[in-house]
């Protein structure tokens, strides 16, 4: 019979007969055989999607979420088909009874994973879209301090930059590189709404699902340009109760440290670096002499670290459930110290969640998630940049402490940085994250289900420093802050979802409705007094204080629609649709449409497909999708004028205010990405091999840039839609499981490469920065390096004197020479710069290989860049930079001389001398690419016949290394993942650990 759906305005009387049709549909339904179930792999793991058909008859259904079904049959005794991909496919006679368990067992678990998209899950053999889903197993007993760090090198297109791992520091996030000129960072929703990925508790964590490319993401319409990261937290299960507790404790040292030479090394040099500078030397060669016998070799970035910082985390989760309800609750504490010298610095984390769910009937379902977080920082008062500039350009000759145990400030220095950390003050934060999530299931009828979600997120943070003036030093000042800011999300969603199956055909369609809004409260005072030694917020002080506050809202409503079809899991496809309408624009602008399509061929289900071949490839699929997404992430209420006031203009002995307006423009609109993906998937050996791969195109037009604006406008520059950038990539990923005797491997692989492009800016460019020059120019990527090129030394007295030179600067010998790229002889700025490649990092892999053999278990896990570009400056690389006596390192020895003229360093200098060699210029531009086996695990689990003695189900041991090895050509010691810049920045840390997995 064919039916039409269509939505119109039901009449009350209508309603009521549909309802009556509806009662006398299930009295009819009941007076048939029913059958429920579940369907479950010989992990006792439910199985969602699985087909379930009665033999000889067309009654059909498939399996939920939880891998349960309920089929009406034809006759009590029927036979049941039940299938999935990847299992083997079983008949089970009824044979009277209501209520089955069946228990597939597994060709290959992966091509039936379970993977979640918006909104939903599907099946991994059914998906079309490019997602990738993280394996959590890699994750386990990580000694790290956030979700993020373990995620990287896991997953491809997936790009995390670890630069630092101060406490609360925030690793970078991109997915499938950049996409605009503003904000890149992906969307993360966590168990439906928006969160921080920082704040979850890993071993909270059931599921991770990165969608990244229009026919995953654009569900998510406004906000999905740059990709999303779905979280899933873990519930309880039926029948079963489990009481597990995880430790971890940790010793965490730097991995790099600058090699800074020797006291009589650095005389020596010092001595020929004022020389060449046409000064006269500082020490003599008795000085010298005292240097290499007595010292001191002091070595200020070592002094400020601790040799060891310990870390420690501790997990205690309860989960279970009965005939109606299944339950979570877990509670866990971080404790990560610093690796500063001070008073305890370091981070504290509190989680704390609750998954909740129950039947109340058989149609209806509902379930509460709440989830809290608070993290408290205890830091020193000053910048960490300060503190590690001070220390790396002090010489070996000076200890960080005089002869009476004060602490030293030598000629030209006014500040310690062991002064600041020890007696500077002190910066605490406390952080609350708090989220509340209510949801509830209807089943209205077979296959046709209604579900609604109401959660909201509360951030409350609070600042309060203390920075203390430092008696004998330069640092005087006194000053107090306190801040605070309140944000509060709230969303909501409805949503009906109708699931059909007919023969062949399925059919899933699902249309829903959302809100989303939100509030950002921020306040900040601060006092400040010069050279007192009394409490700063005493007495009636009125200058050098400050208040300052903001307020933002912002809202959403959407309304999106997906649909699936499937034929016989051989033909897929799938249809997304999504509007939005965000307070972010004014009113006629704020709604836009973002559409998808994609489409996959699972050739193995062919019935061309030969035995012969599926033994060979038993699994294969191609897909491809196109879709719309948008970018919304700019700063409120950027379409409507603000007034600036200030001082304004003197008339006589009188200061009048003026105010003005900024320049806008009211017709801003979305950013919209235009998304291209064609992958593949193939198995192999019984699907014990598998392998992916994706090629897509990201076109992102309508960016909002600030186009340069005639002087004579007299205003600001006023953003527009007027930018146009492309992205393209490609991604690789593959995986074999495989036994030797009694011995079980895995080893997983991932490689890939994404590169974007500046397609238009209206024919304007612009350079930023100070210590390093970064271009946008149509043709290439955003933000490359723009400097000169370096073309070698000056090795003569000729050379010099045919030139070219920087444009006022007469260089000598040993002196770094520049390419002139229009052949005038003068090598200036507006001419002759270059763009040398770019920050970024490309063709990112990552390797795993585990290993398991009668509860011993091993795995190593491998990370790395293979191209990228670091620009370091100032005392990061430079001797004796900005006239300073330090810095001098290792890899300074090598500097060029009349008899070293193939050195690695240019000719030692001070002061102006230095200017020639200090220019922007290549060949202060790093290649970064780097291996690093980011982590190494081995563990025992005891045999279940002496966790029995003990009343427990399982128990691990192991010893871990994180941040184990790293190989890299950097100069200095630096570590390759360290943004560019001077340098001063808080090292990656290396921690040993040692932990234990209880379940009992």
């Amino acid at each position: 019979m064919k039916r039409t759906l269509s939505i119109k305005i039901i009449p009350p009387y209508l309603l009521l007969m549909l309802l009556g049709i509806q009662a006398l549909t299930v009295t009819a339904q009941e007076e048939q055989h029913a059958v429920k179930g579940v369907i479950v792999n010989t992990s006792d793991a439910v199985i969602s999607g699985a087909s379930v058909k009665e033999v000889g008859g067309t009654n059909a259904t498939r399996t939920d979420a939880e891998g349960r079904f309920t089929l009406n049959l034809s006759t009590a005794d029927a036979t049941l088909q039940v299938s999935n991909i990847g299992y083997v496919t079983q008949e089970v006679l009824v044979n009277g009874q209501s209520t089955l368990q069946v228990i597939l067992l597994e060709t290959n678990e992966q091509l039936d994973e379970v993977v979640v998209v918006g909104y939903g899950t599907q099946r991994k053999s059914n998906v079309t879209g490019a997602i990738s889903s993280v394996d959590m197993k890699q994750l386990e007993s990580r000694p790290v301090v956030n979700v993020v760090e373990a995620l990287q090198g896991t997953t491809p297109g997936l790009t995390i930059q670890q630069s630092n791992s101060q406490p609360g520091s925030r690793p970078a996030i991109n997915i499938r590189g950049i996409n605009t000129l503003n904000n890149n960072d992906p969307m993360v929703i966590i168990d439906g709404i928006l969160g921080d990925i920082q704040n979850v508790n890993m071993a909270d964590i059931e599921n991770i699902s990165v969608l990244k490319d229009a026919a995953s993401a654009a569900i998510y319409g406004s906000r999905a340009s740059n990709g999303v990261i779905l979280i899933t937290t873990k519930k309880g299960r039926k029948g079963t109760s489990n009481v597990s507790y995880d430790y971890i404790f940790a010793e965490q040292t730097p991995t790099f440290m600058p090699q800074i030479v020797d006291s009589w090394v650095y005389a020596e040099l010092r001595n020929e670096a004022l020389i060449n500078s046409g000064r006269p030397t500082q020490f003599t060669s008795e000085q010298i002499a005292d240097y290499r016998t007595n010292g001191p070799n002091a070595n200020w970035m070592k002094e400020i670290y601790r040799t060891n910082a310990p870390q420690q985390s501790h997990n205690l989760s309860l989960s279970g459930g009965g005939e109606k309800t299944t339950y979570l609750i877990s509670g866990a504490y971080l404790d990560q110290e610093s690796m500063f010298e001070g008073p305890d610095y370091g981070l504290e984390r509190f989680n704390f969640r609750t998954n909740v769910e129950t039947e109340v009937s058989e149609r209806f379902k509902v379930g509460v998630k709440a989830a809290y977080a608070r993290n408290t920082l205890k830091d020193h008062a000053y910048w960490t940049e300060w503190l590690i500039e001070q220390a790396t350009r002090m010489p070996s000759i000076y200890p960080i402490r005089n002869a009476e145990g004060g602490y030293n400030y030598p000629s030209g220095s006014n500040s310690n940085s062991l002064a600041r950390l020890e007696q500077g003050g002190l910066r605490k934060s406390a952080n609350d994250d708090l989220s509340g999530i209510l949801n509830a299931e209807y089943k209205i009828w077979n296959g046709l289900t209604l579900r609604g979600m109401v959660g909201t997120q509360l951030y409350y943070n609070r600042l309060k420093e203390n920075r203390k003036a430092i008696p004998g030093s330069g640092d005087l000042e006194n000053r107090m802050t306190n801040g605070s800011q309140r944000i509060q999300n709230i969303t909501s969603n409805l949503i009906l979802s109708y699931d059909k199956i007919w023969g062949d055909h399925t059919l899933n369609a699902m249309a829903g409705y959302s809100y989303e809004g939100g509030t950002d409260n921020r306040f900040e005072t601060f006092r400040l007094v010069d050279e007192s030694n009394y409490d700063i917020m005493g007495g009636a002080q009125t200058a050098n204080t400050g208040n300052q506050e903001w307020q933002h809202e912002w809202s959403i409503y959407s309304a999106f629609l997906r649909m699936n079809y499937n034929y016989a899991n051989r033909y897929l496809i799938e249809f997304n649709l999504r509007d939005d309408i965000s307070s972010k624009f004014r009113a006629g602008n704020r709604s836009a449409w973002f559409p998808s399509v994609s489409a996959g061929w699972n050739i193995a289900e062919e019935n061309f497909y030969g035995a012969d071949l599926k033994r060979i490839m038993p699994s294969a699929k191609i897909r491809s999708s196109w879709g719309l997404v948008g970018n919304n992430r700019i700063a409120d209420y950027q379409y409507q004028a603000t007034v600036n006031v200030s001082q304004g203009y003197n008339f006589g002995d009188t200061m009048f205010p003026v105010a003005s307006f900024d320049a806008v423009n009211p017709d801003l609109r979305w950013e919209t990405t235009q998304m291209f993906n064609i992958g593949a998937d193939l198995g192999f050996l019984n699907n014990a091999l598998t392998l992916s791969g994706e090629y897509y195109v990201n076109d992102t037009y309508d960016i909002l840039i600030a186009i340069p604006v005639p002087g004579l406008f007299g205003g600001g520059t006023p953003i527009q839609n007027a930018g146009k950038v492309r992205n393209k990539g490609w991604e690789l990923a593959a995986r074999y499981q495989f036994r030797t005797g009694g011995v079980d491997h895995t080893i997983s692989g991932n490689l890939s490469d994404s590169k974007n492009k500046v397609i238009d800016i209206k024919g304007t460019e612009w350079i930023n920065g100070f210590d390093v020059n970064t271009i946008v120019r149509e043709g290439y990527p955003i933000d490359s390096y723009y400097a000169y090129r370096w073309d070698g030394y000056f090795q003569t007295a000729d050379e010099v004197a045919q030139g070219p030179h920087l444009d006022g600067i007469t260089p000598k010998p040993g002196d770094l020479r520049y390419l002139d790229k229009n052949g005038d002889g003068i090598v200036k700025e507006d001419d002759d710069r270059f763009i040398l490649g770019n920050r970024f990092p490309r063709f990112l892999y990552g390797f795993n290989y585990a290993v398991g053999w009668k509860g011993l278990d091993f795995s190593m896990f491998w990370q790395g860049v293979g191209q990228r570009k670091v620009w370091l400056r100032g005392e990061s690389v430079e001797a004796f930079h900005n006239n300073n006596e330090g810095p001098v390192f290792d890899f300074h020895i090598d500097r060029w001389t009349p008899t070293n003229l193939d050195a690695m360093y240019p000719r030692l200098t001070v002061g102006a001398e230095s200017a020639n060699n200090a220019v922007k210029s290549s060949f202060w531009i790093e290649n970064a690419a780097y291996l690093r086996l980011k982590n190494v695990q081995l563990g025992y689990t005891l045999p279940e016949h002496w966790t029995k003695r003990m009343s427990l189900n399982r128990l691990r041991i192991y010893t871990s290394i994180q941040n184990a090895l790293t190989f890299s050509d950097m100069k200095g010691g630096w570590d390759p993942e360290t943004a560019d810049g001077g340098g001063r920045i808080y090292p990656v840390n290396r921690t040993f650990s040692v932990g234990l997995n209880l379940n009992f």
